[in-house]
């Protein structure tokens, strides 16, 4: 019997294809992999797979007409996903000449964490409903219940403890209980001096650091920094929430990720960050505080064997949990001297609509925002051409997004962001001499520059990788690189730098890094309701191209003036078009502007170029980042089933009428 089974992520799909190694009959794909094959196109993301549906192009399964479709991890269904799903049933079903598959469906909604992506753990429970047209075999519901991953004595607190003594997990095997750790958060000598004969025990490779946020966070770069440049112990950190874990990069090392990222993964030995009663404030304010957040499960069900739990002195616990269970089913280890704080009183109101941060990054401002949410946003306040199509795969600039660093012990270090740095910075010094784009003074000329071009692409990489350890507070890579060559971007610099220059021939005048932010930032609210307030939106601009003579009073500040974003990824996408967009917003407010300056995103890699223009002038800007700040930031009310059903239904009239 011919099968396929669908997974979220590549580990996932690696690790299923794996143990299906057996079943010749049976093909693993990505939901993306999947779309790939179906629509005969490379599908990186969301985002691409979101333009293919708006395209109305018609899918095509050339496949095996596989007679079992297994869904996995179905509660982290999107709208579009739903959509790529119908679309493959029909087109297997078209393929096997009318005669549906089976569909099997797996998931737990206790697992269902990305609703800010647009995710509906309703995909996984009414599974019945919505496929019924696609599939008419009958339905039967099986509770898989028993972990394979948990000990008794893990699966024991977490159901007792964090779960009011529902038995909703069942361990496999017997294992050490649990350690609540009541401690400072921010010693991270003190939390080292009881945790790293653990990561010793269970090895580095075996152990994972999760916390509900990497970037920002002191207690978890101070600790991380502390096991790298003190005890050696070698540390894979994920800075940024957008990419992927990579096998390569973490094989060895200990993983430190968020949440999020971890999940789908294990380890034997697992600390996790952020279980107290702050996580309801700083991450979940929109969440009931009387049952367990579906995160914090999924962060205390990834270790295999022992599972650390730290929670901040001076914070209360989360306030559902059981203290009695707690005492009963795991090692309590209070390292203030005082008695942890109680419990408090569940029921504070759930803070639903908007709620801004005091300080936004430019850069992370419209991430995690539903692709066709942000689509809808671009389309009513701008314009984008592509200037430049990307150039043909063979021009493409492909320059390795990670490296062997230990041959012996085969670890690698992922360098993909430290090679936009390095690019921008080698045009900025072969330029102006200067290297403002890796945090130099103007005023002040590097030392030590080669004078051949790749020492230069070694040395620069070098000072990237410094310089976002510096940024970003994690030091791990830059400490375990400390002995490499860095010689990895020698052989595509000069072609990535020589198509940089090409966009800047006629320049008259050209800054790097330009700082650009905005004080209290008002977006606006219904009418009788005081605007919400950002206190400092920030961020620093690639490139501000000058043409022309300096502004006088006969000539406006915005004339002449272009505002550049530059990437070296693999596709540009909705969110580098924001990020441009404020750019040149807040460079017109601080100028006082009365137009906007022209607006550039550029990718070294592939050579494509948009140009983006505003439709309403300075204020449609305005207002493309006061929704987009909305759309993060906002929480809204779950749909209602009936409107779950009904947009459902939609979509597979649209699957099933061929549009």
């Amino acid at each position: 019997m011919s099968s396929s089974v669908i997974t979220y992520s590549k580990r996932l799909q690696i690790e299923t294809a794996r143990r299906l190694h057996d079943h010749n009959a049976c093909d693993v794909y990505t939901f993306h992999g999947l779309a790939g094959r179906l629509f005969s196109t490379i599908v990186y993301n969301d985002s691409i797979l979101h333009g293919i549906r708006k395209a109305g192009i018609t899918p095509v399964w050339t496949g095996k007409p596989y007679e079992v479709i297994i869904l996995d991890e179905m509660q982290d269904c999107t709208h579009d996903l739903f959509w790529l799903t119908c679309s493959f049933i029909r087109s297997v079903t078209q393929a096997a000449g009318g005669r549906a598959p089976r569909i099997v469906v797996l998931g737990d909604e206790r697992q269902a964490i990305y609703d800010f992506r647009g995710a509906d753990s309703r995909f996984l429970s009414l599974s019945p409903s919505i496929l019924a047209a696609l599939s008419p075999h009958p339905w039967t519901h099986l509770p898989l219940s028993k972990s394979f991953r948990l000990s008794h004595q893990n699966s024991a607190f977490v159901n007792k403890v964090f779960l009011g003594g529902e038995k909703y997990i069942v361990g496999s095997h017997n294992g050490p209980k649990p350690l609540y750790i009541y401690g400072n958060t921010f010693e991270a000598r003190e939390i080292a001096y009881h945790l790293v004969p653990l990561i010793r025990k269970y090895g580095p490779e075996r152990t994972a650091i999760i916390a509900p946020s990497v970037r920002e966070n002191a207690a978890l770069s101070g600790f991380t920094n502390l096991l790298s440049r003190q005890h050696r112990l070698p540390v894979a950190v994920s800075i940024s929430d957008e990419v992927n874990l990579d096998d390569d990069v973490l094989a060895g090392k200990i993983c430190v990720s968020t949440y999020h990222q971890f999940k789908g993964s294990e380890r034997d030995l697992v600390i996790v960050y952020g279980v107290d009663a702050a996580y309801f404030k700083f991450f979940a304010p929109d969440l009931p505080d009387d049952t367990c957040p579906n995160a914090t499960f999924v962060a205390l069900t990834r270790a295999r064997r022992q599972l650390v739990v730290l929670n901040n002195r001076g914070i209360s616990p989360m306030p559902f949990i059981s203290l009695p269970e707690l005492h009963k089913t795991a090692t309590f280890l209070n390292l203030t001297g005082k008695e942890m704080k109680d419990l408090e009183p569940v029921g504070r109101p759930q803070k639903l609509g908007l709620t801004l941060p005091k300080h936004i990054a430019v850069s992370h401002m419209s991430r995690h925002i539903p692709e066709e949410i942000l689509s809808d946003i671009c389309k009513t306040h701008v314009n984008i051409e592509v200037a430049s199509k990307p150039l043909p795969p063979s021009q493409h600039i492909n320059a390795p997004g990670k490296v062997l660093t230990d041959g012996t012990k085969r670890h690698y270090e992922a360098v993909s962001d430290l090679n936009g740095l390095a690019v921008v910075a080698a045009y900025e010094y072969a330029l102006l001499r200067t290297l403002t784009t890796l945090g130099y003074c103007s005023i002040t000329p590097p030392i030590g520059m080669p004078s051949d071009l790749r020492g230069q692409a070694a040395w620069l990489c070098h000072k990237a990788c410094e310089y976002e350890a510096l940024f970003s507070g994690y030091t791990s890579r830059s400490i375990q690189m400390d002995n490499h060559a860095f010689d990895w971007l020698g052989p595509y610099l000069d072609a990535a730098r020589d198509r940089l220059t090409g966009q800047f021939e006629d320049a008259e005048r050209l800054d790097f890094e330009v700082d650009l932010a905005k004080q209290n930032f008002e977006v606006s609210q219904p009418p009788g309701t005081e605007p919400e307030v950002v206190e400092m939106l920030s961020g620093r601009a690639d490139i501000v191209r000058c043409d022309g003579s300096p502004a006088s009073a006969q000539r406006r500040p915005e004339e002449g003036m272009s505002i550049w974003e530059i990437k070296f990824v693999a596709q540009l996408s909705l969110e580098h078009a924001v990020q441009v967009c404020t750019y040149a917003y807040l460079w017109a407010i601080r100028n006082r502007a009365e137009d906007l300056p022209k607006i550039i995103l550029f990718n070294v890699r592939d050579g494509e170029r948009w140009e983006i223009t505003s439709r309403n002038g300075i204020s449609g800007l305005r207002s493309l980042i006061e929704d987009v700040l909305r759309a993060k930031y906002t929480t809204k009310a779950v749909p209602t089933t009936a409107e779950f059903l009904n947009k459902c239904g939609k979509t597979q009239a649209e699957v099933l009428s061929g549009r």
